[in-house]
Protein backbone atom coordinates (compact mmCIF):
# COMPACT_ATOMS: atom_id res chain seq x y z
CA UNK A 1 0.00 0.00 0.00
CA UNK A 2 2.90 2.42 -0.17
CA UNK A 3 2.40 6.03 -1.83
CA UNK A 4 -1.61 5.20 -1.86
CA UNK A 5 -3.14 8.00 0.00
CA UNK A 6 -6.93 8.79 0.27
CA UNK A 7 -9.11 9.08 3.17
CA UNK A 8 -8.63 5.89 4.37
CA UNK A 9 -4.99 6.54 5.30
CA UNK A 10 -6.46 9.08 7.56
CA UNK A 11 -8.02 6.69 9.79
CA UNK A 12 -6.44 5.86 12.86
CA UNK A 13 -4.35 2.06 12.48
CA UNK A 14 -6.31 0.21 15.34
CA UNK A 15 -9.94 1.70 14.33
CA UNK A 16 -9.09 0.26 10.68
CA UNK A 17 -8.64 -3.32 12.53
CA UNK A 18 -11.35 -2.85 14.41
CA UNK A 19 -13.95 -2.42 12.17
CA UNK A 20 -12.98 -5.16 9.89
CA UNK A 21 -11.83 -7.98 11.94
CA UNK A 22 -15.57 -9.43 13.48
CA UNK A 23 -16.74 -9.37 9.87
CA UNK A 24 -13.73 -11.29 8.90
CA UNK A 25 -14.08 -13.74 11.98
CA UNK A 26 -17.81 -14.45 10.66
CA UNK A 27 -16.91 -14.93 7.34
CA UNK A 28 -15.21 -18.45 7.93
CA UNK A 29 -18.53 -19.79 8.78
CA UNK A 30 -20.57 -18.76 6.32
CA UNK A 31 -21.42 -21.47 3.40
CA UNK A 32 -23.64 -19.51 1.04
CA UNK A 33 -23.02 -16.76 -1.92
CA UNK A 34 -24.45 -14.08 -0.89
CA UNK A 35 -22.57 -13.09 2.08
CA UNK A 36 -19.34 -12.67 0.89
CA UNK A 37 -20.38 -12.03 -2.27
CA UNK A 38 -21.83 -8.86 -1.03
CA UNK A 39 -19.03 -8.08 1.75
CA UNK A 40 -16.45 -8.45 -0.72
CA UNK A 41 -18.39 -6.25 -2.95
CA UNK A 42 -18.70 -3.20 -0.09
CA UNK A 43 -15.51 -3.64 0.66
CA UNK A 44 -13.88 -3.04 -2.76
CA UNK A 45 -16.43 -0.19 -3.02
CA UNK A 46 -14.71 1.32 -0.05
CA UNK A 47 -11.37 0.38 -1.45
CA UNK A 48 -12.11 1.90 -4.22
CA UNK A 49 -12.89 5.31 -2.68
CA UNK A 50 -10.67 5.39 0.23
CA UNK A 51 -7.39 4.96 -1.66
CA UNK A 52 -5.46 6.40 -4.76
CA UNK A 53 -5.01 3.10 -6.75
CA UNK A 54 -3.48 3.21 -10.15
CA UNK A 55 -5.46 2.19 -13.39
CA UNK A 56 -2.91 -0.69 -14.28
CA UNK A 57 -2.81 -1.93 -10.85
CA UNK A 58 -6.30 -2.42 -10.56
CA UNK A 59 -6.54 -4.08 -13.55
CA UNK A 60 -3.90 -6.40 -13.08
CA UNK A 61 -5.44 -6.99 -9.59
CA UNK A 62 -8.92 -7.43 -10.98
CA UNK A 63 -7.32 -10.34 -13.33
CA UNK A 64 -5.51 -12.35 -10.66
CA UNK A 65 -8.61 -12.50 -8.46
CA UNK A 66 -10.50 -13.61 -11.38
CA UNK A 67 -8.37 -16.41 -12.34
CA UNK A 68 -7.44 -17.29 -8.98
CA UNK A 69 -11.42 -17.23 -8.10
CA UNK A 70 -12.03 -20.00 -10.85
CA UNK A 71 -9.41 -21.79 -10.17
CA UNK A 72 -10.55 -22.60 -6.51
CA UNK A 73 -14.06 -22.84 -7.57
CA UNK A 74 -12.99 -25.67 -9.47
CA UNK A 75 -10.54 -26.99 -7.03
CA UNK A 76 -13.20 -27.43 -4.28
CA UNK A 77 -16.02 -28.09 -6.98
CA UNK A 78 -13.62 -31.68 -7.90
CA UNK A 79 -12.64 -32.29 -4.44
CA UNK A 80 -16.69 -32.17 -2.86
CA UNK A 81 -17.40 -35.46 -1.91
CA UNK A 82 -19.73 -36.56 -4.39
CA UNK A 83 -22.74 -37.98 -2.19
CA UNK A 84 -23.27 -34.61 -0.77
CA UNK A 85 -24.31 -33.19 -4.01
CA UNK A 86 -25.63 -36.05 -5.63
CA UNK A 87 -29.26 -34.92 -5.87
CA UNK A 88 -28.25 -31.31 -7.44
CA UNK A 89 -28.35 -30.85 -11.21
CA UNK A 90 -25.12 -32.89 -13.39
CA UNK A 91 -23.46 -29.85 -15.27
CA UNK A 92 -20.41 -31.82 -16.72
CA UNK A 93 -21.23 -35.84 -17.50
CA UNK A 94 -17.46 -36.95 -18.97
CA UNK A 95 -14.50 -38.55 -17.82
CA UNK A 96 -15.63 -36.70 -14.42
CA UNK A 97 -18.93 -36.26 -13.46
CA UNK A 98 -19.50 -32.17 -12.23
CA UNK A 99 -22.74 -31.37 -9.74
CA UNK A 100 -24.29 -28.24 -9.83
CA UNK A 101 -23.56 -28.32 -6.28
CA UNK A 102 -20.38 -28.99 -6.16
CA UNK A 103 -19.95 -25.81 -8.15
CA UNK A 104 -21.76 -24.09 -5.53
CA UNK A 105 -19.69 -24.88 -3.01
CA UNK A 106 -16.84 -23.94 -4.65
CA UNK A 107 -18.42 -20.86 -5.48
CA UNK A 108 -19.33 -20.14 -1.95
CA UNK A 109 -15.59 -21.24 -0.84
CA UNK A 110 -13.81 -18.81 -4.04
CA UNK A 111 -16.09 -16.03 -2.45
CA UNK A 112 -15.34 -16.27 0.67
CA UNK A 113 -11.45 -16.26 -0.02
CA UNK A 114 -11.72 -13.19 -1.60
CA UNK A 115 -13.98 -11.49 0.83
CA UNK A 116 -11.90 -12.32 3.36
CA UNK A 117 -8.81 -10.59 1.43
CA UNK A 118 -10.58 -7.80 0.70
CA UNK A 119 -11.37 -7.12 4.53
CA UNK A 120 -7.80 -7.57 4.85
CA UNK A 121 -6.95 -5.20 2.27
CA UNK A 122 -9.37 -2.69 3.84
CA UNK A 123 -8.13 -3.05 7.63
CA UNK A 124 -4.18 -2.63 6.49
CA UNK A 125 -5.16 0.15 3.11
CA UNK A 126 -2.97 3.78 4.56
CA UNK A 127 -1.69 1.93 7.32
CA UNK A 128 2.06 2.88 7.61
CA UNK A 129 4.53 1.12 9.89
CA UNK A 130 5.33 4.19 11.79
CA UNK A 131 1.68 5.05 12.05
CA UNK A 132 0.56 1.40 13.34
CA UNK A 133 3.93 1.71 15.95
CA UNK A 134 2.64 5.01 17.30
CA UNK A 135 -0.92 3.79 17.64
CA UNK A 136 0.16 0.11 18.87
CA UNK A 137 1.82 2.89 21.70
CA UNK A 138 -0.84 5.84 22.38
CA UNK A 139 -3.93 3.91 22.11
CA UNK A 140 -3.21 -0.10 23.12
CA UNK A 141 -0.76 1.06 25.83
CA UNK A 142 1.81 -1.32 24.83
CA UNK A 143 5.12 -0.26 25.95
CA UNK A 144 7.54 1.25 23.34
CA UNK A 145 10.46 -0.46 23.87
CA UNK A 146 8.27 -3.84 22.21
CA UNK A 147 6.48 -1.33 20.07
CA UNK A 148 9.83 -0.04 18.50
CA UNK A 149 11.48 -3.24 18.40
CA UNK A 150 8.68 -5.02 16.35
CA UNK A 151 8.85 -2.22 13.93
CA UNK A 152 12.50 -2.31 13.85
CA UNK A 153 12.83 -6.16 13.22
CA UNK A 154 10.18 -5.81 10.89
CA UNK A 155 12.12 -3.49 8.65
CA UNK A 156 14.69 -6.00 8.49
CA UNK A 157 12.65 -8.33 5.66
CA UNK A 158 13.01 -5.51 2.96
CA UNK A 159 16.46 -4.68 3.58
CA UNK A 160 17.70 -8.53 3.04
CA UNK A 161 15.31 -8.38 -0.41
CA UNK A 162 17.67 -5.01 -1.08
CA UNK A 163 20.53 -6.19 -0.10
CA UNK A 164 20.33 -9.86 -1.91
CA UNK A 165 19.07 -7.93 -5.43
CA UNK A 166 22.54 -5.64 -4.86
CA UNK A 167 24.31 -8.71 -4.07
CA UNK A 168 23.17 -10.32 -7.27
CA UNK A 169 23.63 -7.73 -9.67
CA UNK A 170 27.52 -7.73 -7.99
CA UNK A 171 27.83 -11.59 -8.65
CA UNK A 172 26.55 -11.43 -12.26
CA UNK A 173 28.46 -8.13 -12.70
CA UNK A 174 32.17 -10.18 -12.08
CA UNK A 175 30.53 -12.87 -14.69
CA UNK A 176 29.38 -15.19 -11.59
CA UNK A 177 26.12 -16.79 -13.51
CA UNK A 178 24.33 -19.87 -12.49
CA UNK A 179 22.18 -22.43 -14.77
CA UNK A 180 18.34 -22.10 -14.55
CA UNK A 181 16.44 -24.60 -12.50
CA UNK A 182 17.15 -26.00 -9.22
CA UNK A 183 21.07 -26.28 -9.91
CA UNK A 184 21.22 -22.50 -9.87
CA UNK A 185 19.09 -21.69 -7.26
CA UNK A 186 21.37 -23.78 -4.60
CA UNK A 187 23.91 -22.77 -6.03
CA UNK A 188 23.19 -18.51 -5.73
CA UNK A 189 21.44 -19.36 -2.35
CA UNK A 190 24.54 -21.13 -0.89
CA UNK A 191 26.73 -18.07 -2.13
CA UNK A 192 24.04 -15.32 -0.42
CA UNK A 193 23.86 -16.77 2.36
CA UNK A 194 27.37 -15.81 4.34
CA UNK A 195 27.20 -12.06 3.01
CA UNK A 196 22.99 -11.94 4.07
CA UNK A 197 24.37 -13.16 7.56
CA UNK A 198 27.19 -10.49 7.58
CA UNK A 199 25.15 -7.78 6.44
CA UNK A 200 22.61 -8.46 8.84
CA UNK A 201 24.81 -8.55 11.74
CA UNK A 202 26.64 -5.20 10.67
CA UNK A 203 22.88 -3.33 10.22
CA UNK A 204 22.03 -4.71 13.56
CA UNK A 205 25.11 -3.23 15.42
CA UNK A 206 24.60 -0.30 13.82
CA UNK A 207 21.15 0.38 14.88
CA UNK A 208 21.34 -0.64 18.44
CA UNK A 209 24.78 1.88 18.53
CA UNK A 210 22.01 4.56 17.17
CA UNK A 211 19.05 3.76 19.53
CA UNK A 212 21.53 4.09 22.58
CA UNK A 213 22.62 7.54 21.55
CA UNK A 214 19.15 8.55 21.00
CA UNK A 215 18.21 6.87 25.03
CA UNK A 216 16.17 4.37 23.90
CA UNK A 217 15.01 2.60 26.67
CA UNK A 218 15.96 5.19 29.78
CA UNK A 219 13.01 6.59 30.17
CA UNK A 220 9.17 5.25 30.71
CA UNK A 221 7.87 7.00 27.52
CA UNK A 222 9.18 8.35 24.45
CA UNK A 223 7.26 11.30 22.06
CA UNK A 224 6.84 10.43 18.12
CA UNK A 225 7.18 12.58 15.61
CA UNK A 226 3.72 12.01 14.18
CA UNK A 227 1.57 10.43 16.93
CA UNK A 228 -1.48 8.23 16.30
CA UNK A 229 -4.69 10.15 17.81
CA UNK A 230 -8.07 8.74 18.12
CA UNK A 231 -10.97 10.94 17.24
CA UNK A 232 -14.53 10.84 17.04
CA UNK A 233 -14.66 10.00 12.92
CA UNK A 234 -12.50 7.01 13.89
CA UNK A 235 -15.09 5.47 16.16
CA UNK A 236 -17.59 6.68 13.77
CA UNK A 237 -15.51 5.09 11.09
CA UNK A 238 -16.02 1.71 13.22
CA UNK A 239 -19.45 1.65 14.32
CA UNK A 240 -20.82 2.48 10.36
CA UNK A 241 -18.72 -0.38 8.89
CA UNK A 242 -20.20 -2.38 12.19
CA UNK A 243 -23.40 -1.75 11.60
CA UNK A 244 -23.08 -2.03 7.68
CA UNK A 245 -21.66 -5.82 7.47
CA UNK A 246 -24.16 -6.29 10.68
CA UNK A 247 -26.85 -5.62 8.11
CA UNK A 248 -25.65 -8.05 5.20
CA UNK A 249 -25.74 -10.63 7.52
CA UNK A 250 -29.46 -9.90 8.97
CA UNK A 251 -30.11 -9.42 5.43
CA UNK A 252 -28.86 -13.03 4.35
CA UNK A 253 -30.80 -14.15 7.26
CA UNK A 254 -34.03 -12.70 6.47
CA UNK A 255 -33.74 -13.64 2.56
CA UNK A 256 -33.39 -17.37 3.78
CA UNK A 257 -29.73 -17.47 1.53
CA UNK A 258 -27.54 -17.76 4.76
CA UNK A 259 -25.87 -20.63 5.49
CA UNK A 260 -23.42 -21.20 8.36
CA UNK A 261 -20.86 -24.36 9.47
CA UNK A 262 -22.02 -27.10 11.81
CA UNK A 263 -19.31 -25.02 14.26
CA UNK A 264 -22.18 -22.82 14.35
CA UNK A 265 -24.98 -24.51 14.80
CA UNK A 266 -23.59 -27.59 16.47
CA UNK A 267 -24.55 -30.16 14.02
Amino acid sequence: MTGMRGWLATVNPLMKLAATFPPLMLLFFTRDLFTPAVIASLAVILLLTGVRIRPKTLVVGAVIVALVGAWTTLLFALLTRADRVADTPIVLDGWITLHAGALSVGGATALRLVAVSMLALLGSAGTTLAGLNSSLVRQLRIPYRFAHGAMAAARFAPRYRDDLLTLRAAQQARGIIDPRGPVGFFRRSGRSVIPLLAGGARYAERLSLAMDARGFGAHPTRSDRNPAVLRARDLAFVLCLWVLFTAVFVAAGLLGVAQWSGEIHGY
